[in-house]
């Protein structure tokens, strides 16, 4: 019976992300001059035959048992947070990979999955509705204390994933959407209040929903000091931002003024997916890519590889691929009766969902340059494990959807 359960399309579609990845990152490295494979196809070809044989393996864990190691997985995903800001390395001076002889681990990739088993284990044991906005104070420090360590490496990018995926978990958790709008508040008012005229109609009109909404007055006046203090507290978080994040961000909002510089990136990014048109210019053909205009070409941007050479139709598959896993996912949490593993499931595809989105958003040059891979395509051993062994873990509770 269990067998019968199996997730057959899910399996096939994640393998075929992962081919997609390493024919483009053999497209971004391939020089035409040289014969064989580059090592760093080589090395991401070994990562996903090890990250398919962990997804497999994983099918076999019983979901009480990764219930179970929840708490160990996360306390241990914070040590190495920790650990990693001493003895870590990194490109340009930041500290977020282990550097294990041939190999490189981010222990980033880790703690987003970590923290995702721990918030599904506390949300499936609550009894209580989560009504107040006090209730989302443990599931909120759970998400918040990872998010910061990896903002110290620094790693603005990643650590935006931890907050944006605790919110559609509360939703299925149970959590009014109203309560995940004020949650979302403090934030809002942070971005808003660098405009004083902005920030002063935010603030009128959230007090406006404040005092029509059914909270108790406790909590609503919790939540418009918090916002105001996040507002006024935006300059010093500004201030205490890494040079190069800052540019990045001014360069998002003008790249033309920057395009010597940080606003480079997301001006070839845009040349290249134009340049791609419907159908591309063909497999190996980029010249975007072939001329080296653009940077990072088989990590951040390997989307925008995939759209100069293959076009809008490639992107539209590939696309579509992705929709596929996550719509895919949700239906299996809609099926599953343990609480726990339905949560587990939202968490991972929500995972999914955002980082892609974040990821093609940059290329697009919809969002600021943070350093997000694109999942099972770009280059990045961590992080195609990581998520491999996730999809096994989605499979393997798929199989006991049955199971209390």
């Amino acid at each position: 019976r269990q067998l019968r359960d199996f997730d057959v399309p899910l399996f096939p579609v994640t393998l075929l992300l992962g081919a997609i990845g390493i024919a483009m990152i053999f497209s971004a490295t391939h020089e035409r001059e040289t014969s064989g494979l580059d090592p760093v196809v080589q090395r991401q070809m070994l990562v996903a035959g090890l990250g398919v044989v962990l997804m497999l393996s994983v099918v076999l864990i019983g979901q009480d048992t990764i219930e179970g190691l929840a708490p160990v997985l996360y306390g241990l995903a914070i040590a190495l947070l920790v650990f990693v800001l001493f003895v870590g390395v990194g490109k340009s001076g930041e500290r977020r990979w282990f550097d294990i002889g041939l190999l490189r681990f981010q222990p980033s990739e880790l703690a987003k999955y970590a923290t995702i088993l721990l918030l599904a284990r506390y949300l499936a044991r609550r009894k209580t509705r989560l009504t107040r906005p006090v209730h989302l104070a443990v599931p909120l420090a759970l998400a918040l204390v990872p998010m910061f360590l990896v903002l110290r490496e620094p790693d603005l990018g990643t650590s935006l994933v931890f907050v944006l995926v605790l919110l559609p978990m509360l939703y299925w958790s149970g959590a009014r959407p109203l309560l995940l709008l004020l949650l979302a508040a403090p934030v809002l008012s942070m971005v808003v209040s660098f405009n004083l005229v902005a920030w002063t109609v935010f603030l009128a009109l959230l007090g406006w929903l404040l005092y029509v909404s059914r909270l108790l007055v406790v909590d609503k006046v919790l939540v418009f000091v918090a916002c105001v203090v996040t507002g006024r507290a935006a300059p010093l978080l500004w201030s205490h931002l890494e040079d190069y994040q800052r540019h990045r961000i001014l360069a998002f909002l003008n790249p033309e003024k920057f395009r010597f510089s940080t606003g480079y990136q997301l001006i070839q990014s845009k040349i290249a997916v134009g340049s791609g048109s419907a159908l591309g210019k063909g497999f190996l053909q980029g010249t975007q890519k072939n001329y080296a205009f653009l940077p990072e070409q088989h990590t951040d941007f390997i989307f925008s590889v995939l759209a100069e050479e293959f076009g809008f139709v490639g992107c539209l598959v590939v696309l579509s691929l992705y929709l596929f896993l996550v719509v895919r996912m949700l239906r299996l949490a809609s099926q599953v009766r343990n609480r726990f593993a339905g949560l587990v499931i939202v968490g991972i595809a929500s995972t999914l969902f955002v980082q892609a989105s974040i990821n093609i958003g940059v290329t697009l040059g919809l969002s600021p340059v943070t350093g997000m891979t694109l999942p099972l395509i770009s280059y990045g051993g961590s992080s195609l494990l990581v998520t491999l062994t996730s999809i096994g873990i989605v499979l393997g509770m798929g199989v006991r959807r049955m199971e209390y």
